[in-house]
């Protein structure tokens, strides 16, 4: 069943919000690799683009780091506002 995005947000920042709630749960553990763009594009059922869009937000909320030619990784564990702890 697709997925249901809420109304009046962007739906980049929607998923960006879903990935830093499962960083929090543990679901991508500090140091772990986060699955490939295309995986997720696949598991939210979006553009890559809207990945590539949400992915750049963790980075700039210091969530994740992208090393060239590999996978963003996870660097941070979010608090309250959704910032690095």
């Amino acid at each position: 069943m697709p997925r249901q995005w809420a109304a009046g947000d962007p739906v980049w920042r929607q998923v960006a919000n879903d990935i830093s709630a499962r960083i929090a749960d543990g679901s991508y553990p500090l140091g772990s690799p986060l699955p490939a763009e295309d995986d997720l594009a696949s598991e939210y059922a979006v553009a890559r683009q809207t990945v590539r869009r949400a992915l750049r937000e963790l980075r700039k909320r210091g969530l994740i780091q992208r090393l060239p030619g590999r996978r963003s990784a996870v660097i941070a564990m979010p608090g309250p506002e959704g910032l690095p702890r």
